[in-house]
């Protein structure tokens, strides 16, 4: 469980966005933290397919692009925070 926290922590964390920020931009790094703490507030897990839709509908990203970023993290780590649905979207 802490390890899972320090997890989320540092995905909040200036560090992170100072990592990714320079391959991704900071807008898009600034999406992926406020969907993890959007929810953390509401104590809601958060659907991949949600988060890879918010990237690509909305704010008009390239999955490949999305694809890779969650790769990079390894959204695997931020289980069960945010799960991976039935749809799999990010799936080939």
């Amino acid at each position: 469980m802490s390890e899972f926290l320090e997890q989320v922590n540092y995905a909040l964390s200036l560090t992170f966005k100072e990592k990714w920020r320079h391959k991704y931009s900071e807008n898009f790094i600034n999406i992926f933290q406020g969907k993890i703490l959007d929810s953390l507030k509401a104590q809601r897990p958060l659907k991949l397919s949600n988060l890879v839709s918010l990237y690509t509908k909305k704010h008009k990203y390239d999955v490949t692009l999305v694809q890779e970023f969650l790769d990079n993290i390894d959204i695997s780590l931020y289980y069960p925070l945010v799960y991976r649905d039935r749809k799999k979207p990010t799936d080939s």
